[in-house]
């Protein structure tokens, strides 16, 4: 099915807040929340601006499949994937029926552009080393890993534009 990227808006904080969850339970929508959920999605959902930006994919009959968005992190409140303030972080989820379509990819590379077109220096996000398929996707667009987290599991990875 054919899919179309339209930037975020208000509107769409309660779909993100699914998108958000799909990323606590790696999609398994049968899975129990992780004991930092809330916290998460205090930062992730509540803490997102729109004008921040993001785009949500929808298919050819109007159903949202996956989104994007970007939080801009300061050096006392921010997430996981926080390099340093000006540097937008982004949360990326793609619905369980849309996955292996080369979406996650589209989304991924225009919120690339987004950054890149607001002046931000790079972009950064974190990704858990269960997920070793998203892991060697952000890797051949162009993350590099800052670092690993051995407590928590995950990779830190950022991608500077110049």
């Amino acid at each position: 099915m054919k899919t179309t990227l339209r930037p975020t808006s208000e509107s769409d904080r309660t779909y993100i807040a699914r998108l958000n969850f799909l990323t606590d339970v790696f999609g398994d929508e049968t899975a129990p929340p992780s004991a930092h959920f809330v916290d998460d999605y205090r930062l992730y959902v509540e803490g997102w601006k729109p004008d921040g930006g993001g785009f949500i994919a929808m298919d050819e009959l109007g159903i949202p499949c996956g989104g994007v968005w970007l939080i801009y992190g300061t050096d006392e409140r921010h997430g996981y994937g926080h390099v340093e303030e000006g540097i937008p972080e982004l949360a990326i989820a793609v619905e369980n029926r849309n996955q292996g379509q080369g979406l996650g990819t589209r989304l991924l590379n225009a919120a690339i552009e987004l950054a890149r077109e607001s002046g931000a220096p790079g972009i950064s996000l974190c990704v858990d080393e269960a997920n070793p398929r998203a892991h060697e996707l952000y890797t051949r667009v162009g993350f590099e890993d800052v670092s690993f987290d051995e407590k928590n599991r995950y990779f830190l990875q950022v991608l500077r534009f110049s």
